[in-house]
Formats: C-alpha cells, structure tokens, sequence
C-alpha cells in the first residue's frame, strides 16, 4: 500500500491526520465475478468527502476511459462510518490471456479547519487491483513455482512465464558470515523477467529461498528453490 501526501497550503499548524482508512492491501478481481469489492472507514470524528479513481501505474495521471469504474467515484463518508467501493468491468478492453494490474487510489477531502492558520493535509491511498480473467485457470501458488532463477554477475534474474503478476516480499541470501541477509525484491509482470541487484559480500547459492505477496496480502515463504 502506498500513501501520497496532498497539502491543502495554508500556513501555521500542522495536520496531518489520516480519517480514512482502507481495509486491504490489494485487491483481487476475479472475471466471472460482477465486481470487486473494497472497504473504507473513516477513523475521524467528523465527515470526510472521499474521491475515488483508477490509473494504469503513473499516480499523476488520471486515465480516460478505462474499461473498470470505481462506483462510487466520490462519497461522504460520517464519522466511525464504513463504505463499500465496488469496481465494475465493462467486458471488454482488457486481455483475456494475461492478468492485468490497475492501481485504486482513494483520497480523502478532510472537513475545513475549525482553527485558523492551520495546514491541513489530505492522504491519498493507493493499492493494486488485479483483473484475473475466467480463462486463466492456473493459481498464484503454482505460477510461484514455475518461476525461474538465473545468475548473471551481479544480479539475480527471475523469469515468470506465467499470465499472474509475482510481487515479492523478499529474496533470503547469505552474506559472506553466513547470515541470512533480506534483500528487497519488487514485482515480476506476466511473461516478463525482473533483475534485482546483489549487494556486495552476499551470495547466492545453488539455492534461495524467498517470501511472496498472496491475494490475502499476506507473505508466502518459498525455501529451496533452484538457481540457475
């Protein structure tokens, strides 16, 4: 999850209070269902409009006609209130043989200040949404497996040639010492590749092993996986 500051300029106090809270990391959009679904509440002890949007990955560009909407697109959410956004895909326009990653932003529009001079910051949260279409029938945890490992100098290639997106929670070396060191790892698109740098004095083996992100949001260890 990702969260963007947008400071409404005004000088003196400082706020930056967070009212609306989103109940998940990422969602899941499966094609034979209608919709989507994702829960908000509002933390705050007062009313907060919220807007809601789509982009495809650049988070100052807001895209037209998108084949997914967000219902509802804007919203004023009470005080210790919970809502539903539900997001709708038209049946046309995204591929069929692949999954397809759109990020959800929801920002939040707080009350005016009571108190003058006062700077009042709304928070924007952004997390990913993954169409999966009926046709891919293969689940997460068997595309982890299918992944493939490589070594090329340096760096450590991991090949997915699976429909499904893989975001990592982190690749599990060994330093020169033998500890395991964490490395960050990102995200590896559907039939692409993604190279992650090795720091100096850690080492990959002919093993690793690494956590991934499941469609709960939750990491997924993976051990003894083969290097190439």
């Amino acid at each position: 999850m990702k969260k963007f500051f947008a400071a409404l300029l005004m000088l003196g106090t400082f706020n930056s209070y967070a009212g609306i809270q989103v109940d998940a990391t990422r969602v899941i959009y499966k094609g034979d269902d209608k919709s989507a679904s994702l829960p908000i509440h509002n933390d705050a002890s007062e009313a907060y409009m919220v807007q809601t949007w789509l982009d495809t990955g650049d988070r100052n560009q807001v895209p037209k006609n998108l084949p997914v909407v967000v219902v509802p697109p804007i919203l004023k959410l009470d005080a210790a209130k919970t809502a539903v956004l539900r997001f709708i895909y038209s049946g046309n326009g995204l591929p069929q043989d692949k999954e397809t990653l759109l990020w959800i932003n929801v920002q939040e529009i707080p009350p005016a200040p009571k108190q003058e001079n006062v700077l009042q910051v709304a928070v924007r949260t952004r997390i990913k949404l993954f169409y999966r279409p009926v046709a891919l029938k293969a689940t997460l945890d068997e595309q982890v497996q299918n992944l493939r490992w490589q070594r090329e100098g340096s760096r450590l290639q991991v090949i997915n040639d699976g429909p499904l997106h893989i975001t990592f929670g982190a690749l599990h070396l060994k330093n020169s010492a033998g500890k395991t060191v964490d490395v960050d790892a990102n995200m590896v698109s559907p039939k692409d590749r993604l190279s992650i740098n090795i720091p100096a004095g850690v080492s990959v083996g002919n093993k690793i092993a690494f956590s991934y992100i499941n469609d709960f949001g939750g990491r997924t260890e993976v051990k003894d996986v083969p290097v190439q």
